[in-house]
């Protein structure tokens, strides 16, 4: 309760000081309410689309939410789109390698949070990253991050939060058009280089689009001239879309392809892997099938009704080699493969100014993995890390937007699950190390269900022109992964690492409250918040011989953030961000792991009306000294990042040249969350890089 009553007391705060800084515009609004006519300014520019199903400003969607667009990220050039995701306040990469690393939302990450790439829910092991390297940024078109259980169109995963990427596409036009883009870019730190293209042919019945790239970068150096070794990185992808208005609606068709080879993972923090050995993949992939139809003004009441059908794979391949001379094993090969189908039907109805978002939504993940270990002997040995087996989830959700009065406006979602998950019998060896030796039965086939359900309620109120505030409550679920439940994996000090089957889910009642202020020059969007989880799974030593996942802990973990920005002159802005989060073990009182420090990133960019425009920004964090006994405090640190660019037209072309620096003082550092195993994984030091551009 001593959270939740300071939360509480901090909201009461941010409340008082925003009415009292509202000041005459509390007596406008007010006059208003008595019938005369008040024009209250939009709050934030960004409209989020996916967040409750319908279009919503950031400050009418009640709970945290960030937003990147593709211009941003094709001039910032990013390796990994977690990297671009930590511009938004409460959203932090957690770097296993330069190539894939994760994101963590206010303290949550991994299997907390829910990955969409155009609404196909990726699903993959969560031990060694491979999840945000599987697509090149450049393909981006737009990002959405709802931080926190937010939104009923989202399944057990998404206790910490839902990063929902849509990627570009072709367009409905008035008349035939075709377009093309193309960019290439050189970074020194990795050093190599980025290829990408796309095409589109459009008009006022269909549309045709494909891209293809290719990027290939040497392992990093660090501030101090250290080369991360086995920090390297290779890919290429391609994709082909088609559009079509027939059958009374527009259709939507995809299919995409990612693949990465030679991809170095210098380090990772909770995979059960040997510290003095390399981990590489030297080759991984994702496939993407969809399928989307979408009817639209079908009457007065039953504004869209879409339907989606997709199956995604991604194919893990590990080596593990370089094992010290004495060891008994000279290489690992882990595989598997995650294959994802899924089917949404969401439908938006409007009653006068009330709009509800429903629809059934059903998924099943289907895992077969593989392991052999080569000894030095010049034996081999076969096992399963994990069984073959299928997490089913299936339900209905439904949410929507009340009016209640001209400047208040109700949100209530809610979502019933029915989840199943099975395995397969799984025995200690696939492959014994001789004919003779024992294979006993360790993890038994069995099916374990589950109902789960989430609710959530939120109110925005419009008290004054140009202010609005929000105020969300929610009960969130996780149901225990595969992973978490079958795994069964030898680890390198010779003690096992097992799953637990009967493992209950984790919940968490999460509040948050947010304050918006806009006007033309200078906008404010802040928000505090607090989650209360129970039935936490972590990782727990039950003897010297077995690690063993288990229900463990209650806790709490808080925060507030702040995003602002201030056009002084015509095309020069100030912006900036602040994140806080704090976590505890309510059990034990000790502070919980991949927290982050207080950070935060402030800059300043000017655009001139000759197509000159130039960025510099300063990305910080402070000392994190709030960790558990066995985890490594890390120093405060601050980088800064220069660029300059300039847009032109030339014979029928757009083209644009950017240069830039990042980590210009070449700051020897490491973050927090860069994960490790036993090593020192730091970041980047400095780093030169050019861009060119060009649209036709």
């Amino acid at each position: 309760m001593t959270h939740l009553r300071k939360w509480l007391a901090l909201t009461v705060a941010m409340t008082l000081a925003a009415v009292l800084a509202a000041g005459p515009a509390w007596a406008e609004t007010a006059a208003g309410q008595k019938g005369e006519s008040v024009k209250t300014a939009a709050v934030l520019d960004k409209t989020v689309v996916t967040a409750r199903g319908v279009e919503s400003t950031v400050s009418q969607t009640p709970g945290g939410v960030g937003v990147l667009e593709a211009e941003e990220i094709a001039i910032d050039q990013p390796i990994s789109l977690s990297d671009e995701l930590g511009r938004i306040p409460g959203v932090r990469a957690t770097s296993d390698s330069a190539w894939g690393s994760e994101v963590n939302i206010r303290g949550l990450g991994r299997g907390s949070l829910v990955y969409n790439i155009d609404g196909a829910r990726v699903n993959t092991a969560t031990q060694i990253n491979a999840q945000f390297g599987t697509l090149d940024p450049n393909e981006i078109e737009r990002v959405e991050v709802l931080k926190g259980p937010i939104s009923a169109l989202y399944g057990s995963g998404s206790i910490g939060g839902v990063v929902n990427v849509i990627t570009r596409k072709g367009e409905y036009t008035p008349q035939p058009v075709a377009r093309s883009y193309l960019s290439g870019s050189y970074a020194s730190n990795p050093e190599g280089f980025n290829t990408y293209a796309n095409a589109s042919y459009n008009s006022p019945d269909c549309w045709v689009y494909g891209s293809a790239s290719y990027r290939d970068h040497d392992s990093y150096e660090a501030g101090d001239g250290e080369e991360i070794a086995n920090s390297q990185f290779r890919d290429y992808q391609g994709k082909l879309r088609l559009g079509v208005k027939w059958l009374g609606g527009e259709s939507d068709f995809q299919v995409q392809y990612h693949e990465g080879k030679d991809i170095g993972i210098p380090g990772t923090g909770v995979a059960p892997l040997p510290t003095a050995a390399d981990v590489t993949y030297p080759r991984t992939s994702r496939s993407l099938v969809s399928f989307d139809h979408k009817f639209e003004n079908i009457n007065q009441y039953f504004k869209e009704s879409a339907i989606k059908v997709y199956y995604q794979s991604l194919d893990r391949r590990v080596r593990v080699d370089n094992f010290p001379a004495a060891s008994k094993v000279k290489m690992l090969t882990p595989n598997a493969d995650h294959e994802t189908w899924g089917a949404k039907w969401q439908n938006v109805l409007a009653f006068g100014e009330h709009q509800v978002v429903a629809g059934l939504d059903f998924w099943n993940w289907h895992i077969e993995s593989a392991r052999t270990r080569y000894l030095a002997t010049g034996a081999t040995i076969g096992d399963k890390p994990l069984p073959d087996a299928d997490y089913f989830s299936g339900g209905g959700f439904a949410e929507g937007n009340l009016v209640l009065a001209k400047n208040w406006t109700l949100n209530l979602g809610g979502r019933l699950d029915y989840i199943s998950v099975s395995n397969d019998d799984n025995y200690l060896y696939t492959k014994p190390p001789s004919p003779a030796a024992a294979n006993p039965l360790i993890t038994p086939s069995q099916t374990k269900d589950d109902v789960s359900w989430n609710l959530h309620a939120g109110l925005t109120w419009n008290f004054a022109s140009h202010w609005s505030m929000s105020l969300l409550a929610a009960s969130a679920y996780r149901a225990a992964s595969m992973e978490e439940r079958f795994s069964y994996i030898d680890l390198a000090s010779g003690a096992v690492k097992q799953g637990n089957p009967d493992l209950e889910p984790e919940r968490s009642l999460f509040l948050e409250y947010g304050l918006h202020y806009d006007k033309k020059n200078l906008g404010l969007s802040a928000s505090a918040y607090a989650n209360f989880l129970r039935d936490m799974i972590s990782e727990q030593i039950v003897s010297a011989s077995l690690v063993q996942y288990q229900n463990v802990a209650e806790a709490v973990i808080y925060g507030g953030e702040l995003e602002a920005h201030y056009i002084f002159l015509p095309g020069a802005r100030l912006y900036a961000t602040l994140a806080y989060c704090r976590g505890e073990d309510t059990d034990t009182d000790q502070y919980l792991p991949f927290i982050p420090p207080l950070n935060g990133l402030a800059g300043l960019r000017y655009d001139h009306s000759s197509g000159l425009w130039a960025r510099a920004e300063v990305s910080w964090a402070a000392e994190q000294d709030q960790t558990p006994a066995s985890v490594e405090t890390t120093d405060g640190w601050q980088t800064v990042g220069l660029r300059l660019g300039y847009r032109f037209d030339l014979a029928k072309t757009r083209q644009e040249v950017v240069l830039g620096v990042e980590n210009v003082f070449d700051e020897d550092y490491r973050d927090y969350l860069s994960t490790s195993r036993g090593i020192e994984l730091k970041d980047p030091g400095l780093n030169f890089m050019a861009v060119y551009r060009l649209w036709f």
